[in-house]
């Protein structure tokens, strides 16, 4: 496995012109990557205002965006966004940086998406849509932002599960209550 990934690596890099290729290190992390995991936004915003690529993605498909998404930054997401970071970009599993803000309950960072256009009922390969993940994980805030963004709640995932259903098989009362309020139906 490990010999494939650096196989891979070496592929892709033997592509690059030579400059490039300083900035890849073993398994697929730039200086953007390594800037958004350490918040540093001053160093994210000047390695994107020299043209480093906004959507250069880890060996797992896992984008800048996903990242600061995951991890509520929302400083970094902002300065991804305006520097075109595709919102419905995918990782390995089909995650989006929605979906991963979801299940942090970052509301703020799911209304900066939606304005970005990112699609809010995207499923990953298991058929989670962000509303789902944010509904399982009991992310009151996040339900609400998604909900406001035009989510489906009507969406059922490959076990036939809706938004309400995650809520419910996971005992999170105050997001049952928010979707039924909201008119939603098993």
């Amino acid at each position: 496995m490990l010999m494939k990934r650096l196989l891979a690596v070496l592929a892709f890099a033997s592509l690059l012109p030579s400059a490039a290729l300083a900035d890849i290190e073993l398994f697929g992390t730039t200086p953007l990557l390594n800037a958004v995991q350490a918040g540093d936004a001053q160093k994210v915003n000047e390695l994107l205002t020299r043209k480093e690529s906004a959507d250069f993605a880890d060996y797992e498909g896992k984008s800048a965006l996903m990242y600061a998404a995951n991890s509520g930054q929302e400083e970094i997401v902002d300065i991804l966004l305006r520097h075109r970071a595709d919102p419905d970009a995918r990782d390995s599993l089909g995650n989006t940086a929605l979906i991963y803000a979801a299940m942090q309950g970052q509301a703020e960072i799911i209304q900066a998406l939606a304005r970005a256009k990112a699609r809010p009922d995207i499923e990953n390969r298991r058929g989670l849509t962000p509303l789902m993940a944010a509904a399982g994980k009991g992310q009151l805030s996040a339900v609400q932002a998604l909900l406001d963004a035009g989510a489906d709640p009507a969406l059922r995932d490959y076990t036939g599960r809706t938004a309400l259903m995650w809520a419910e098989w996971n005992r999170h009362a105050q997001v049952v209550r928010l979707l039924k309020k909201a008119g939603v139906r098993e």
